[in-house]
C-alpha cells in the first residue's frame, strides 16, 4: 500500500509504508529504497480509479519507529502522467505532444469553441437556447523542430443543478519523435514570455496534457482504442497552478492581438528569440512575480534596455548622451527610444533628458556608492517607462516593421500612458533630474 498526495507547496510525493526489518520481499525492496536513498527511477501507482506513471522519482526522507518497526518512505517524483505507459519501463519520459493551457492565450487569440444561438417568442422571450461546443479556430506555425499549435478545446461536467461547458485555448508542440518535456516545455515558454511582455503582467501555465504512441488507450479486452492526452504534472510548473487567475481587467490591454501577426509574426518571435534573449529573460523574470518592488522593475527592465542598445547599434543624436566620448548607460536607452520614436513632449524635456533620467536612476540602484535610493516617485516613472519601452521593443521582434508599436502610439495609448505619469507632478529636464511642477 502507498499514498499519493499533491499540495501546493510539495507537488506530488509518494507515501510508502513498510516494516523495518521485516522478512516478507515487499518489505524488502522498500526498506532497500529509503536506508540507500535510491528508489527505482520510475514507478506505476496503481489504484481502483485508474494508474498512475511516475517518471525522474528521487528519495525525500524517511521515518521509522523502532520500538514497533513501522516506517514510512517517501518519493518525489520529477513528472507524473495519470495513465499507464507502455514500453521500456525504466525509459525516462518522452513524448511527442505536450499541450498546456496559460493565462491569457483567450483573451489574446479570442478563439472560441461554445456559441449560443437563441429563440425568442412573439413576446420577445427566451423560449430556447442552442449551445454548440466545437474545436474550429487554430493556428499553426513552426518553432525550429517543433509544430506549435493554438486551439480551441473545451470540456463539459455534470453537476447537480444542470450541465457545466467551459472552452479553453490550448498551446500545443509537437515533435516528429518522442522528446523529453523540457524540449517541449522550451518551445512554450518562448510562447509565455511573448505574453508575459504582451500583456505586462504575471501569466502562469494551468494545466498540462501529454499525447503519445507508448500511453494508447486501451480497452478491457486490450484493443487499441485510439491515442488521446493524459493529464501530466511536473515539478517545473506545478507552483502555477495555485498562483492568482488574471481578471478580465488585468488582461484588457495587450500591445496587440493574435489577429494583427498571424503565423508568420509568431515565427519571427522564435527567429529572433535566441539573439534577443538577453534582452528578454531580465524583464520577463520580474513579470513573472507578483508584488515587484519598484527597484526591482528598474534593474530588470534597465539590462533588457541595455541588452537592447548593443543589439541595435548607432542611432543619429546619440552622441549627446555619450560620456568621454564613448557609449553610456542612457546611450542604450536613447538607442531605445529613437528606434519606438517615442514623444516624451509633456512629462520630459527631451528624449535625451529621459533616457539620462532612466540611466541615472538606473545606476543609483545598482551600486552601493551612489547613496540612499532614488525618490520612488522617480523611480515610478523611470520603471513605468522602461517596462513600456521594453514591452514596445517586444513587438518589434514580432513585427519588424514596428507598425504594431506604431498602431499602439497612433490609438492614443500612449497620450494616455503620459497622462498617468503627469499625475506624479514631476517633470524630466534635459539634464535628466527631475523637477516638481
Amino acid at each position: 500500500m502507498a499514498t499519493l498526495t499533491h499540495d501546493k507547496e510539495r507537488g506530488v510525493r509518494l507515501e510508502v509504508p513498510y516494516i523495518h526489518h521485516s522478512d516478507v520481499e515487499q518489505f524488502k525492496n522498500a526498506e532497500r529504497w529509503f536506508e540507500t536513498a535510491t528508489p527505482p527511477k520510475n514507478l506505476t501507482f496503481t489504484t481502483k480509479d485508474g494508474i498512475a506513471s511516475l517518471f525522474g522519482c528521487r528519495y525525500s526522507g524517511h521515518t521509522m519507529n523502532f520500538g514497533y518497526g513501522y516506517a514510512a518512505g517517501y518519493i518525489t517524483p520529477e513528472e507524473v502522467v495519470l495513465t499507464p505507459r507502455e514500453g521500456d519501463t525504466a525509459a525516462a519520459l518522452a513524448v511527442s505532444e505536450l499541450q498546456s493551457e496559460l493565462d491569457g492565450l483567450s483573451e489574446w487569440t479570442r478563439f472560441h469553441a461554445i456559441k449560443h444561438d437563441r429563440e425568442t417568442n412573439s413576446e420577445g422571450r427566451i423560449k430556447k437556447v442552442t449551445v454548440t461546443a466545437e474545436s474550429l479556430e487554430s493556428l499553426t506555425w513552426q518553432q525550429g523542430e517543433a509544430e506549435m499549435n493554438l486551439t480551441t478545446s473545451w470540456t463539459t461536467k455534470p453537476e447537480p443543478s444542470g450541465f457545466h461547458v467551459s472552452e479553453w485555448i490550448a498551446l500545443k508542440s509537437s515533435f516528429a519523435t518522442h522528446r523529453p518535456t523540457l524540449e517541449h516545455f522550451k518551445e512554450q515558454r518562448k510562447v509565455a514570455a511573448l505574453l508575459k511582455l504582451n500583456f505586462g503582467r504575471p501569466l502562469y501555465f494551468r494545466r498540462h496534457q501529454i499525447r503519445d504512441g507508448l500511453f494508447p488507450d486501451r480497452a478491457m479486452n486490450g484493443d487499441h482504442k485510439g491515442t488521446s492526452f493524459h493529464e501530466y504534472v511536473g515539478r517545473r510548473t506545478f507552483r502555477n497552478f495555485s498562483q492568482p487567475v488574471p481578471t478580465e481587467k488585468d488582461l484588457g490591454e495587450p500591445i496587440f492581438y493574435l489577429a494583427q501577426v498571424g503565423g508568420e509574426g509568431l515565427t519571427h518571435w522564435n527567429d529572433n528569440y535566441e539573439t534577443w534573449k538577453r534582452f528578454i529573460d531580465p524583464v520577463v523574470s520580474v513579470l513573472s512575480r507578483h508584488g515587484v518592488a519598484l527597484e526591482d522593475v528598474v534593474v530588470s527592465a534597465s539590462m533588457s534596455i541595455e541588452a537592447a542598445g548593443n543589439l541595435i547599434g548607432h542611432v543619429t543624436g546619440e552622441q549627446a548622451t555619450y560620456g568621454r566620448g564613448r557609449p553610456t548607460t542612457a546611450t542604450y536607452a536613447f538607442r531605445v527610444i529613437a528606434k519606438l520614436g517615442l514623444d516624451f513632449t509633456g512629462i520630459a524635456e527631451s528624449s535625451t533628458g529621459m533616457a539620462r533620467s532612466m540611466a541615472n536612476n538606473y545606476n543609483t540602484i545598482k551600486h552601493y556608492n551612489r547613496g540612499e535610493f532614488p525618490d520612488p516617485l522617480e523611480t515610478y516613472i523611470v520603471g513605468h517607462v522602461a517596462m513600456l519601452a521594453v514591452r514596445l521593443l517586444a513587438s518589434t521582434l514580432v513585427d519588424p516593421s514596428g507598425q504594431l508599436a506604431q498602431e499602439y502610439v497612433s490609438a492614443g495609448k500612449f497620450d494616455s500612458f503620459k497622462n498617468d505619469l503627469k499625475q506624479t507632478e514631476l517633470y524630466v529636464k534635459d539634464s535628466g533630474s527631475f523637477e516638481k511642477i
